[in-house]
Protein backbone atom coordinates (compact mmCIF):
# COMPACT_ATOMS: atom_id res chain seq x y z
CA UNK A 1 0.00 0.00 0.00
CA UNK A 2 1.29 3.41 -0.89
CA UNK A 3 0.65 6.64 0.87
CA UNK A 4 0.50 8.60 -2.35
CA UNK A 5 3.46 10.71 -1.33
CA UNK A 6 6.40 11.13 -3.68
CA UNK A 7 9.67 9.67 -2.55
CA UNK A 8 12.24 12.36 -1.66
CA UNK A 9 14.72 11.03 -4.25
CA UNK A 10 12.16 11.24 -7.03
CA UNK A 11 11.28 14.82 -6.05
CA UNK A 12 14.95 15.80 -6.20
CA UNK A 13 15.31 14.25 -9.66
CA UNK A 14 12.28 16.24 -10.88
CA UNK A 15 13.73 19.48 -9.46
CA UNK A 16 17.14 18.80 -11.08
CA UNK A 17 15.46 18.10 -14.42
CA UNK A 18 13.49 21.32 -14.18
CA UNK A 19 16.62 23.35 -13.38
CA UNK A 20 18.51 21.73 -16.24
CA UNK A 21 15.69 22.55 -18.66
CA UNK A 22 15.71 26.27 -17.84
CA UNK A 23 17.39 28.37 -20.51
CA UNK A 24 20.73 29.77 -19.48
CA UNK A 25 21.82 33.15 -20.74
CA UNK A 26 25.26 33.04 -22.30
CA UNK A 27 27.89 34.80 -20.27
CA UNK A 28 30.10 37.13 -22.22
CA UNK A 29 33.73 36.78 -21.32
CA UNK A 30 35.95 39.56 -22.48
CA UNK A 31 39.15 38.20 -23.90
CA UNK A 32 42.12 39.43 -21.99
CA UNK A 33 45.26 40.00 -24.02
CA UNK A 34 48.00 37.61 -23.05
CA UNK A 35 50.97 39.54 -21.81
CA UNK A 36 54.21 37.68 -21.75
CA UNK A 37 56.77 38.91 -19.34
CA UNK A 38 60.13 38.39 -20.88
CA UNK A 39 63.02 39.46 -18.75
CA UNK A 40 66.62 39.04 -19.71
CA UNK A 41 68.44 36.93 -17.13
CA UNK A 42 70.81 38.86 -14.92
CA UNK A 43 73.55 36.64 -16.27
CA UNK A 44 73.18 38.16 -19.74
CA UNK A 45 73.97 41.69 -18.57
CA UNK A 46 77.58 42.77 -18.44
CA UNK A 47 79.04 44.18 -15.25
CA UNK A 48 80.01 47.44 -16.88
CA UNK A 49 76.41 47.97 -18.03
CA UNK A 50 74.59 47.24 -14.77
CA UNK A 51 77.14 46.50 -12.05
CA UNK A 52 76.41 42.76 -12.39
CA UNK A 53 78.95 40.06 -13.19
CA UNK A 54 79.09 39.17 -16.89
CA UNK A 55 78.25 35.51 -16.45
CA UNK A 56 77.19 35.10 -20.06
CA UNK A 57 80.60 36.19 -21.31
CA UNK A 58 82.31 33.79 -18.90
CA UNK A 59 80.03 30.94 -20.03
CA UNK A 60 80.79 31.60 -23.69
CA UNK A 61 84.53 31.92 -23.15
CA UNK A 62 84.81 28.79 -21.00
CA UNK A 63 82.87 26.70 -23.50
CA UNK A 64 84.78 28.13 -26.47
CA UNK A 65 88.16 27.46 -24.82
CA UNK A 66 87.12 23.94 -23.87
CA UNK A 67 85.87 23.12 -27.38
CA UNK A 68 88.91 24.77 -28.99
CA UNK A 69 91.12 22.30 -27.15
CA UNK A 70 88.80 19.31 -27.62
CA UNK A 71 88.26 18.95 -23.86
CA UNK A 72 85.15 17.63 -22.16
CA UNK A 73 83.90 19.17 -18.95
CA UNK A 74 85.37 16.15 -17.15
CA UNK A 75 88.75 16.78 -18.83
CA UNK A 76 88.79 20.34 -17.48
CA UNK A 77 87.91 19.08 -14.01
CA UNK A 78 90.74 16.51 -14.18
CA UNK A 79 93.18 19.26 -15.13
CA UNK A 80 92.56 20.93 -11.76
CA UNK A 81 89.48 22.92 -12.67
CA UNK A 82 86.16 22.99 -10.89
CA UNK A 83 84.03 19.82 -10.95
CA UNK A 84 82.40 18.85 -14.24
CA UNK A 85 79.04 19.74 -12.68
CA UNK A 86 80.27 23.23 -11.81
CA UNK A 87 81.62 23.70 -15.33
CA UNK A 88 78.24 22.66 -16.70
CA UNK A 89 76.54 25.21 -14.44
CA UNK A 90 78.99 27.92 -15.52
CA UNK A 91 78.39 27.18 -19.20
CA UNK A 92 74.61 27.35 -18.64
CA UNK A 93 74.86 30.65 -16.69
CA UNK A 94 73.55 29.04 -13.50
CA UNK A 95 76.27 30.37 -11.20
CA UNK A 96 75.45 34.04 -10.73
CA UNK A 97 78.48 35.05 -8.68
CA UNK A 98 81.37 32.62 -9.05
CA UNK A 99 83.78 32.47 -6.11
CA UNK A 100 87.37 33.60 -6.52
CA UNK A 101 88.73 30.08 -6.03
CA UNK A 102 86.44 28.74 -8.76
CA UNK A 103 87.69 31.42 -11.17
CA UNK A 104 91.30 30.64 -10.25
CA UNK A 105 90.70 26.93 -10.94
CA UNK A 106 89.23 27.84 -14.33
CA UNK A 107 92.33 29.87 -15.19
CA UNK A 108 94.61 26.95 -14.30
CA UNK A 109 92.61 24.22 -16.02
CA UNK A 110 91.89 26.23 -19.18
CA UNK A 111 95.54 27.33 -19.31
CA UNK A 112 94.65 31.00 -19.12
CA UNK A 113 96.88 33.61 -17.49
CA UNK A 114 96.04 34.15 -13.82
CA UNK A 115 93.09 36.51 -13.37
CA UNK A 116 91.60 35.96 -16.84
CA UNK A 117 88.33 34.39 -15.68
CA UNK A 118 87.87 37.15 -13.09
CA UNK A 119 88.59 39.75 -15.77
CA UNK A 120 85.96 38.23 -18.05
CA UNK A 121 83.36 38.30 -15.28
CA UNK A 122 84.17 41.93 -14.48
CA UNK A 123 84.05 42.95 -18.14
CA UNK A 124 87.77 43.79 -18.21
CA UNK A 125 88.77 41.13 -20.73
CA UNK A 126 87.46 41.44 -24.29
CA UNK A 127 85.04 39.05 -25.92
CA UNK A 128 86.22 35.83 -27.53
CA UNK A 129 87.21 36.18 -31.14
Amino acid sequence: MTSGKTRPEAAQVKRDAAVAAEPVAPVAVAEQPVVEQVAAPAAAVSESAAGQPDIKALAERVKARRKENGWTQADVAKKGGPSAGSISQIERCLIEEPAEDLLAKLDAALEWPSGTADGIVRGLVGAAS
